[in-house]
């Protein structure tokens, strides 16, 4: 009945296959229970290779083999008919019509696969339906960057290749290598240029070359292999300027797959004119975005607000738009090369002004719904919701800049993100950002506004010790002064010219500024005065507690907490608290500064907060005589520092001090020591740091820990819930791995800590997340 000359293999690969355990097991299992499986991705992310790989692996278990049929191009059910009864070597295959295929199916025991089911139409996919209900033994395998929806069938979707978690220039080339874009680029850079290798110095841009890729295997795959003629560095420059880079040699055998734009321009023509439409409207967006926003940016005609969801759901099933579930809410991305095609065709419609233009207006509102009732019991959600919307807030800024009537928006997003930048360790950005808000010649008709930027500005530039710079911002602000008159300008003016002759040393000035600030943010109304005050407290408390004033340090503090407890503050209860454990060092008690600074590191989500408390906890350590683990901890303070643009961040008499410990654990270890010591700390992540410190049972009195313990991902997941009280069988369960897998992390996390049992590990958890424990 079948002609075994015509049977159609799977396609023949000559390179090893990277990667996608996880996908091809969920695969295998969906085979299992369903005789029709879509896998659907966008193009280029590698369906076609990884069916391929897990058939080789299925073995004999389809007795009568595995029948494939390529299916691009393919869009009518004769052509349907035709193609696949080829592949399943039925005679005169060209002349097959729906009934004889589904009869030769019926009795078949085996798997069929329809390769790239792009373009078939809805007649196509009623017969595809007709050949899963008469088959009893067969199962139909499709791949499609299109969602095929068959009844009883299942869907698996397949992301591109997981991508370095650090694109930042301290990023560890051991850390990118653990991804799986960055080891396939490896592997294909091998194959055209045998010993290829990548220096530490180019980890960064490796990094950022997957992210450009946007992982996808065919766009690493073309970009490797022109590592015979370019550096990775060259790369990505001659990505900037050639849409069509990198592209494959005049040798490649598919011409769907020579540069990633026509693949890209397939995708484009298989969409309606609503649907090319919205996908060009969507490149306004930047990262990720949700539902609400395409509707209010995107929804005007020919489409319709009502028209959007829909829409927005067939550029999903199309695998144009990725749909990413964060648990209450569905957020939005497209690819980088997704994108790039869509803006290149925005022009076609002639609405780029009015789509920014909306943009704009709804980032701005975006900004001031999330700000306006900062601080407050919601601020770490106010704070996750700004992480989200920054890229967009960024875009929304920049455009702004270019418009006179649109530039004072800008200036107040742009100097109301200060907080954020503290919070995420960002201030080098901040300053950035701020600077080219600043040079734009637009913002000179809104001086109250740009008074308020300058004096942020000055305001990070005096917190990474740029002193000089923050002089002449607040010269510029204060020459704004005469024609604003604003008193919560003027007394910003004042806080941070007090922190900045705090930098130069000069405390009892800085003192005297201060306070002047703090008394006059009292009669001025409004949160952000309240905001500044409880900021500018925690500054004072500190610097009392270096002048060992502590009648003034009791004082301050009192009032700066009693505030924070009016607002359900943490965040700036957390500098004013670590002012608090800075004063219990300075007066020799190491075990109590080091107690407090754990507990705020436990609630800080402030990067630059966070910063300060690894380097007291450093401090700590060495006065107890623990110079192994000071060192240590000097080595993930340094990171932290360098990761925010700079060194140590802080006060004349602060750098001092902190200098004078730093030499006093250097010599008492012994230079080649504590190189050692401190490369481990630099090295390690700051969570894992202050696990380790809240895992020791005896504090600073107990045992001093050899080297810093590190995590891996997996492993960090598995500490999670084990602070949260779960048993290994239910660890399993949440992290779908089998109960042994969760036996093996959970021993092997207890032995990194030197911890004797699960409990301890839940009690260290504890005291760094004090409001994530319980199940």
């Amino acid at each position: 009945m079948t002609d075994q000359t015509l049977i159609a293999q799977l396609p023949k690969y000559r390179t090893a296959f990277i990667g996608r355990e996880a996908e091809q097991s969920t695969l295998r299992s969906a085979l299992e229970v369903s005789r029709f499986v879509a896998l659907v991705g966008p193009g280029g992310v590698g369906k076609t290779r990884l069916v391929s790989n897990l058939v080789e692996r299925l073995g004999t278990r389809f007795a009568e083999g595995v029948f494939f049929a390529d299916l691009a191009g393919v869009s009518d059910p004769a052509e349907f008919c035709s193609r696949t009864a080829a592949a399943l070597g039925m005679r005169n295959s060209g002349q097959v019509s729906p009934v004889l295929l589904r009869d030769f199916i019926q009795d078949l025991e085996a798997l069929v696969v329809l390769d790239s089911c792009d373009s078939l139409d809805s007649d196509c996919l009623l017969l595809i339906q007709d050949l899963v209900a008469s088959g009893t033994q067969s199962t139909i395998l499709a791949t499609s960057r299109r969602a095929l929806y068959v009844d009883g069938g299942q869907l698996v979707n397949l992301s591109p290749l997981s991508l370095p978690v650090d694109t930042t220039s301290e990023v560890r080339l051991s850390d990118v290598l653990g991804s799986e874009s960055a080891k396939l680029f490896l592997a294909r850079a091998r194959l055209v240029r045998p010993g290829f290798s990548v220096a530490e110095s180019q980890a960064a841009a490796l990094s950022r070359l997957c992210h450009r890729l946007d992982g996808l295997p065919l766009a690493i795959e073309l970009a490797a292999a022109w590592t015979r003629a370019l550096s990775i560095e060259q790369i990505m420059e001659r990505m900037e300027g050639h849409p069509d880079f990198p592209r494959a040699g005049a040798g490649a055998t598919d011409p769907r797959h020579r540069t990633l734009r026509t693949l890209t321009a397939g995708s484009y023509e298989l969409c309606s004119d609503d649907e090319k439409l919205l996908w060009s409207r969507l490149t306004v967006f930047e990262n990720t975005f949700d539902l609400p926003a395409v509707e209010a940016v995107c929804g005007q005609p020919p489409l319709t607000p009502p028209d959007i969801l829909d829409l927005l759901a067939s550029l999903v099933d199309q695998s144009v738009v990725l749909a990413d579930n964060l648990g209450e809410e569905v957020r939005y991305s497209l690819l980088r090369l997704t994108r790039d095609y869509g803006e290149s065709r925005l022009d076609d419609f002639g609405e780029r002004q009015v789509l920014h233009n909306k943009h704009l207006a709804y980032y701005e509102g975006s900004f001031n719904r999330i700000t306006t009732a900062f601080p407050g019991s919601s601020e770490r959600q106010r704070m996750e919701r700004l992480r989200l919307e920054y890229a967009n807030i960024l875009v929304a800024i920049n455009y702004g800049l270019q418009d006179p009537d649109l530039c004072a928006g800008s200036l107040r997003m742009a100097a109301g993100l200060w907080f954020f930048w503290f919070a995420v360790g960002q201030l080098s950005e901040g300053r950035s950002t701020l600077g080219r808000v600043l040079a734009s010649a637009n913002t000179d008709a809104y001086p109250l506004e740009r008074e308020y930027a300058l004096c942020i500005s000055a305001y990070l530039s005096a917190l990474q010790s740029k002193l000089r710079s923050a002089e002449k911002l607040l010269e510029l602000a204060a020459s704004s002064q005469a024609s604003t008159g604003n008193a919560l300008n003027r007394t910003i003016a004042l806080q941070v010219s007090g922190v900045v002759e705090a930098g130069y040393g000069r405390v009892s000035s800085a003192r005297e500024l201060l306070d002047k600030a703090i008394d006059n943010y009292k009669r001025i109304p409004g949160p952000a005065a309240e905001i500044f005050t409880m900021d500018a407290i925690g500054i004072a408390v500190l610097l009392a507690a270096f002048d060992r004033d502590n009648n003034r340090v009791a004082d301050l503090s009192r009032a700066g907490l009693d505030l924070c407890d009016d607002f359900d503050d943490y965040m700036w209860r957390g500098y004013i608290e670590y002012a608090l454990a800075v004063h219990d060092w300075i007066q020799n008690e190491p075990v109590r500064a080091r107690k407090l600074a754990l507990k705020v590191a436990g609630y800080a989500h402030d990067q630059l907060l966070l910063a300060h408390c690894i380097e007291l906890l450093a401090w700590c350590a060495q006065q107890a005589g623990q110079n192994n683990r000071a060192a240590i901890l000097f080595g993930g303070a340094d990171r932290l520092w360098k990761f925010m643009g700079g060194h140590f961040s802080g006060f004349h008499n602060i750098g001092a001090e902190r200098q004078e410990c730093f030499e006093r654990c250097r010599d008492a270890l012994g230079q080649k020591a504590f190189d050692l010591a401190y490369a481990e700390g630099f090295q390690t992540d700051a969570s894992d740091l202050l696990l380790q410190e809240a895992a020791g049972q005896d504090g600073i009195s107990g045992p001093e820990p050899d080297t810093a313990v590190r995590l891996t991902r997996r492993e960090k997941e598995v500490a999670a819930l084990l602070g949260r009280g779960l048993s290994n069988r239910e660890i399993a369960s949440e992290l779908t791995i089998s109960p042994r897998t969760a036996e093996t992390h959970v021993e092997n996390i207890l032995a990194k800590f030197g911890l004797e049992n699960r409990a301890q590990m839940a009690a260290a958890w504890a005291r760094l997340h004090p409001d994530s424990t319980g199940s």
